[in-house]
């Protein structure tokens, strides 16, 4: 299959529609470089980087400022994993894509599906020791509908850069390459629990893996593209319409419906590590009511973009049980927040440039992650997450406490 650069043309047009409170502690900087030359073989470059980033006498970064990458390169690794799903339901086995802070930028870039390639991700770099004492903190995401693990890596890569860990298990049977139509029920079951799964592996991987024992779990967060806002929701603990599905079904929305599947909705499809969850570009799904979200008890942050609208208009004023913050970007179209805002979009999109528009939303991802992960109160950091500081006059910045 012919390689594209993932600031170019998707490949089909269907991508049109894809649709982590705690403490941190930091080692200092001559521990973090001694580790980095045992690890590398005293490699300079990276050194350099680290010395870079940090002041003369420590290592410290939640003071790396929130809009630039971090000192460290962006590596990636894919592995499959296998879960048990509840009920009669079988066996999964998915890929789960580990992007980590690397030493060095060296090896190859991936091709997600064989077709868009990622410039800023690095296969199999070699990982970088953590610079947070109780290791590295975690994000797991979910991908869009019709989309894949890599639909988002701008971001992915720029936590990594700073030290963090990112997750993202590819949905298997709701990418671009293997999504039927209509999208089964079971579909909707898979994925939040493809994201417990993937913090299942985070808790315990193979011993003989370079990551094992030094995954953070008291310190995780959460985002979605699309339709992974309705993974983020359900994971976050948004309850189901069970009488709508069954409703749903019996008009034939989707060709899988049982008993069993229906009731497997009303059973525990949320996890309880995620500290903060971030949707971008997306308000769930009809399957999770303004009156199901209520039932969150987490942060949530929502962002969007002007020229995008995928339901998250009703979705501020609808939802009122929740810590909701609301961030709006001028001139955001729906893959502002995955390959880039000009891709797919109409003229409009073209105003607002992909790296423009990645530069917009990084440091709010990033803020919100140290703020409420984190416990970062930095003043940078701080003044970005309450509004009191402006990224740009191009976003706009809302919240409301639950009521």
């Amino acid at each position: 299959m012919m390689r594209l650069n993932w600031t170019r043309l998707c490949a089909t047009a269907a991508l049109c529609a894809l649709v982590a409170c705690g403490t941190s502690t930091t080692t200092t900087a001559d521990d973090t470089v001694d580790a980095i030359d045992d690890a590398t073989g005293a490699d300079t470059a990276a050194v350099d980087a680290i010395d870079a980033a940090a002041d003369a006498t420590s290592v410290s970064p939640l003071t790396w400022p929130v809009g630039k990458d971090g000192p460290f390169a962006c590596g990636l690794r894919i592995l499959q994993i296998t879960y048990k799903l509840p009920g009669n339901f079988g066996e999964r086995t998915i890929p789960l894509f580990v992007w980590y802070p690397a030493t060095q930028a060296v090896g190859e870039h991936p091709s997600y599906l064989g077709a868009f390639d990622d410039p800023n991700s690095w296969l199999d770099a070699p990982l970088a020791p953590s610079v947070y004492a109780g290791g590295y903190p975690l994000l797991v995401h979910s991908h869009g509908f019709e989309g894949f693990a890599g639909n988002s890596a701008a971001f992915m890569c720029h936590i990594a850069s700073h030290g963090w860990v990112a997750l993202a298990p590819e949905h298997v049977g709701n990418t671009l390459i293997d999504t039927p139509t209509p999208l089964p029920l079971l579909n909707w079951l898979h994925r939040p629990l493809d994201i417990s799964a993937a913090l299942d592996w985070a808790k315990a991987p193979p011993t003989s893996d370079p990551l094992a024992g030094h995954l953070d779990l008291k310190h995780v967060g959460m985002s979605g593209h699309s339709f992974g806002t309705y993974t983020v929701w359900a994971s976050a603990g948004a309850t189901f319409d069970t009488a709508k599905i069954a409703a749903d079904c019996k008009n034939n929305r989707w060709p899988d419906c049982t008993p069993e599947l229906i009731a497997a909705f009303s059973g525990k499809l949320s996890d309880d590590r995620p500290l903060t969850f971030i949707n971008l570009a997306g308000d769930g799904s009809d399957l999770l009511p303004p009156s199901g979200k209520n039932a969150v008890k987490r942060t949530v942050l929502q962002m969007n973009g002007t020229l995008n609208d995928s339901g998250e208009t009703g979705l501020f004023k609808d939802v009122t049980g929740v810590d909701l913050t609301w961030v709006d970007v001028e001139g955001g179209c729906h893959q502002l927040y995955g390959l880039g805002n000009t891709i797919n979009g109409g003229p409009e999109c073209k105003v607002l440039d992909d790296q423009a528009g990645f530069a917009l939303v990084k440091p709010w991802f990033l803020a919100w992650l140290r703020y409420q992960v984190l416990a970062d109160r930095t003043a940078e950091v701080t003044g970005i997450v309450t509004g009191t500081t402006s990224v740009s006059p191009l976003v706009k910045f809302q919240h409301k406490a639950p009521q």
